[in-house]
């Protein structure tokens, strides 16, 4: 159970980082490995190549975190490997509006898989900025604002460890095949570039 809190002071939770579980990071570097369990010595999954990638955390030890990325992929990183987020990525081709509303007048469109930088949110919307541009997207068409855990926690007694199938929503951009002894890829595409409404 959550600790009381004083007033004007975030409540302590009962996490080993006294923080919310879930809760949205970002990835801290180009090259972050991902393993079936919370320890070095547990084997590499897959290794992210995308910084500042938004992935969120579905449970955590001292020194690991349980994340969930764009693809459903769920495995165990360093939470040294983490940082506070400030991104979001497109789930599709998203117009940014001018205002929090569809009715608003579009100023430019999001390519899918887009990272994004995150301004706020309000009333279901959320305001973004990426390659000089700023407006608003429905939040439910970006990945990183689900309040709720997006992705399961992997079952300890199944046969295959902490990290789950990606599904189609969301392919990897350069997930390639390794030898056994090698942990693949997991990169995810990132257009920054803005188009033109017409």
């Amino acid at each position: 159970m959550a600790g009381a809190a004083h007033a004007g002071t975030a409540p302590d939770f009962d996490t080993p980082s006294k923080a919310p579980v879930p809760r949205w990071a970002m990835l801290r570097k180009n090259e972050v490995y991902a393993r079936n369990g919370p320890s070095k010595d547990n084997p590499k999954v897959w290794t992210y190549r995308v910084a500042d990638l938004p992935v969120q955390i579905i449970s955590e030890t001292k020194d690991w975190r349980l994340i969930c990325d764009p693809a459903h992929g769920v495995a165990w990183v360093s939470k040294t490997m983490l940082q506070a987020q400030k991104t979001v990525m497109s789930t599709g081709r998203l117009e940014l509006h001018d205002g929090p509303n569809a009715q608003s007048p579009v100023k430019a469109y999001l390519r899918p898989n887009s990272l994004a930088s995150l301004n706020k949110c309000a009333r279901d919307w959320c305001k973004v900025s990426v390659g000089g541009v700023d407006g608003w997207a429905p939040a439910a068409s970006l990945w990183g604002t689900a309040p709720a855990a997006v992705c399961a926690r992997p079952d300890p007694f199944a046969n295959s460890p902490a990290a789950a199938t990606p599904t189609a929503s969301v392919t990897p951009a350069a997930r390639s095949a390794a030898p056994a002894a090698q942990a693949p890829e997991r990169g995810f595409s990132q257009p920054l570039a803005m188009l033109s409404p017409r």
